[in-house]
């Protein structure tokens, strides 16, 4: 039985006989490879390091392009070998391509590419591409030939002389001395004639005992395909075949062969006999086996890498591979801290040692490294939902457990997003977008935890982002519109001021409440843009009701976000819209919240004070909801508090909550104590206006007093109630 094995580098023995020293570096790597190729006339001599310029070029361009490496490759070929070969003063050319590989994979780094792994990688990716280009010219400068001995006779003695049927010296010259494999096969299936360049393909010192089966040559494995191929030819369909294989040795070497047959017909057109050009393509196949393996495993982890994931995915959709799929998304919470604490080396060596316990936990199921600090594991055929989320339970239990990783003890905790899906009911990419938008829910619920994939929510999620989508836009087309709630004195039961409530004409949606995209705006950055439209509108049209109403006329109050609040520049925008309108500083109020204090505040404080002093007016907004202190309370440059309508809804009934009104109450009182005044939201009764009012409540707002309406109306609705 033959037990083939891999051809070994036949530059593996070659050592390094010069330094990479001197003024060039890619001079001396010219003199190395003029040596590994030795011998050499002085034309190929003499065009080595044009071409090694070249290829430094092409691994430092931006952007990188490895297909620039292939006419290179077929440049070597057209730089003299070929000539010298057929003179019998070049190298044998199947040694040149694994020969230059293996040269400048070893010595090409220091000398051509840019520094590091990138450029190795780069090397390698040009590489492939040169042994293309290279064997490409040399297939074509082998098919000109072959038309040159497609009339030879088949010769079955033993004196190679007779091959070239006309005797011509030409025709002797390229059987004997020409550097591509040719084989001479019968219509039976048997060689009949092997040149000297595929004796030594072949390991053979001379020509071996023939006929042979053409089998005998070829690798079990690939002996099908090969006998499928050669059938077709016999048969003229078409006359000119080729065929990727490997050939077994008589020293049970591999090699991998490129064959191009050619059926050769008599004067009468009938079948005669095959001609086979075959050339050494092993070192190609090397190297891209090298890339794949590459391309499909995590460099750091060795684990498989997303492109496995979605390859097994596809298989397991396959109809009849499986019935069922489940997918874990896994990330590591807080992973870029530990990076940026303790470094990266720390980082990588947390990494690996996540792998190996999630490999441990996983079992028979694969894990792979999707991304930097994120990983997956997929569970063929489960029997149901169940078996995926006890898979992702184990899987964040094993990673509870402290990591001692140099020196240091570092808790871990991890999110996961649970995907699971009958085969016939889904695709790969649905179970892959479910498992990561899963994984991402995870993530916002803080972390440490599995989320499992839930379709309803995701068209809730998938609905909020058709929004955000069309915000931008909308605010550029005029979507968005103010409507204006009246602000009223609990004791004379005027309009003091109104507030400007944001609506969105939703061309598809209709009418949009801020409750449904507000919080939207603000995680996306699009409530800054939104937001400076409020004002401005707001002021533009407050700005109109002071120039009909006087001094008199209500202020208007202007929400303002936590993201705005903190954004350079908001102060000079809100002084610039006073400005641009004309409307006076006092007819503005403007609401914050204490979260949008806390999270920057000198930064807020200081931009509250300056725009107190210029004459605007502050409101605390949903007072009583935070964890604010009295002495935090005193330091804000507000005007007045606004008391969360959670307070106000149990004073509604004729028998109000004790609780509430005893908080209410105390919150009125502290609020004078300071000077400020106080507004209760949700007033939807008169019960409710005339138990704040007796509190000391200052102002109310709320259905009872009127929903909010256009700008026009805010006039009118001021002179009513002033009688």
């Amino acid at each position: 039985m033959v037990v083939a094995r891999s051809l070994p580098d036949p530059v593996d023995a070659v050592g390094a006989r010069h330094s990479v020293g001197g003024p060039d570096p890619i001079d001396v790597l010219a003199g190395r490879w003029a040596e590994v190729l030795a011998p050499v006339g002085p034309t190929v001599r003499g065009r080595l390091g044009p071409l090694l310029r070249r290829l430094a070029a092409a691994l430092r361009a931006e952007p990188f392009w490895p297909l620039a490496a292939r006419p290179i490759g077929a440049a070597l070929l057209g730089s003299g070998l070929y000539e010298d070969r057929l003179g019998s003063v070049g190298p044998a050319l199947e040694d040149v391509l694994p020969a230059t590989l293996g040269l400048l994979r070893r010595e090409g780094p220091a000398a051509l590419g840019p520094p590091g792994p990138e450029g190795t990688r780069r090397l390698l990716a040009a590489l492939d591409e040169l042994a293309a280009g290279f064997a490409g010219a040399l297939r074509e400068r082998a098919l000109r030939d072959e038309h040159d001995l497609l009339r030879v006779r088949p010769c079955r003695g033993p004196d190679a002389e007779q091959v070239p049927a006309s005797g011509e010296i030409h025709y002797r010259t390229l059987y004997m001395q020409g550097p591509v494999g040719i084989g001479i096969g019968g219509l039976d299936g048997e060689v009949l004639d092997l040149n000297p360049a595929l004796c030594r393909m072949f390991g053979l010192t001379g020509r071996p005992d023939l006929p042979r089966p053409m089998t005998d040559f070829v690798h079990p494995d690939d002996a099908a395909a090969f006998i499928e191929s050669y059938h077709r030819l016999r048969a003229g369909d078409p006359d000119n075949l080729s065929v990727d294989v490997r050939l077994v040795r008589p020293d049970e070497l591999v090699v991998w062969a490129h064959i191009s047959g050619s059926l050769v017909r008599d004067d009468d057109g009938r079948p005669s006999h095959i001609i086979a050009v075959v050339q050494d393509i092993s070192e190609r196949q090397r190297l891209r086996s090298r890339l794949e393996q590459a391309s499909s495993q995590d460099r750091l982890t060795r684990l498989p890498n997303r492109t496995v994931t979605e390859q097994r995915l596809r298989q397991a959709f396959t109809p009849g591979a499986a019935r069922r799929v489940g997918l874990c998304a896994l990330g590591v919470d807080g992973f870029k801290a530990i990076n940026d604490s303790l470094g990266h080396q720390v980082g990588d060596q947390v990494l690996l040692a996540v792998a190996g316990r999630l490999q441990m936990a996983a079992g028979p199921h694969l894990v792979t490294r999707t991304g930097g600090d994120e990983f997956a594991v997929l569970v063929v055929d489960p029997s149901g939902l169940d078996e995926v989320c006890h898979l992702a339970d184990r899987l964040l239990a094993v990673l509870a457990s402290p990591f001692l990783v140099g020196g240091h003890g570092i808790n871990l905790s991890a999110s996961i997003g649970v995907s699971e899906t009958a085969t016939a009911e889904a695709c790969p990419e649905e179970l892959m977008r479910a498992a990561d938008v899963a994984l991402s829910w995870a993530k916002a619920h803080g972390g440490g935890c599995r989320v499992v994939f839930d379709t309803e929510r995701d068209a809730g999620e998938a609905a909020r982002f058709a929004l955000l989508a069309g915000m931008r836009g909308g605010i550029d087309r005029g979507e968005f519109r103010l409507a204006f709630q009246p602000l009223v004195r609990l004791t004379d039961k005027r309009v003091h001021g109104v507030e400007a409530l944001v609506r969105w004409q939703h061309p598809d949606q209709g009418l949009v409440g801020p409750g449904r995209f507000i919080e939207l705006a603000e995680r996306s950055g699009a409530i800054v843009p939104l937001g400076h439209w409020v004002l401005a509108e707001a002021c533009r049209s407050a700005a109109l009701w002071w120039a009909e109403l006087g001094p008199e006329t209500p202020y208007v109050s202007v929400n303002v976000s936590p993201v705005q609040l903190i954004e350079p520049g908001w102060v000079r925008e809100v002084t610039g819209v006073l400005g641009e309108t004309g409307l006076p500083p006092d007819r503005l109020q403007l609401e914050i919240t204490e979260q949008a204090v806390l999270r920057d505040e000198p930064a807020a404080l200081d931009g509250l004070a300056a725009l107190r002093a210029a004459g605007v007016r502050l409101a605390l907004d949903d007072f009583g909801t935070g964890y604010s202190s009295l002495a935090w309370l005193r330091r804000l440059p507000v005007h007045a508090l606004k008391i969360d309508g959670s307070f106000i809804d149990g004073l509604r009934h004729p028998a109000p909550d004790p609780v509430d009104e005893s908080i209410v109450r105390a919150l009125v009182e502290m609020a004078h104590a300071l000077g400020l005044e106080v507004t209760a939201e949700w007033v939807e009764t008169g019960i409710q206006a005339d138990r704040l009012a007796r509190l000391g409540c200052d102002l109310g707002q709320g259905r009872w007093f009127g929903d909010a309406g256009p700008a026009e109306w805010v006039p009118e609705h001021w002179r009513r109630t002033i009688g």
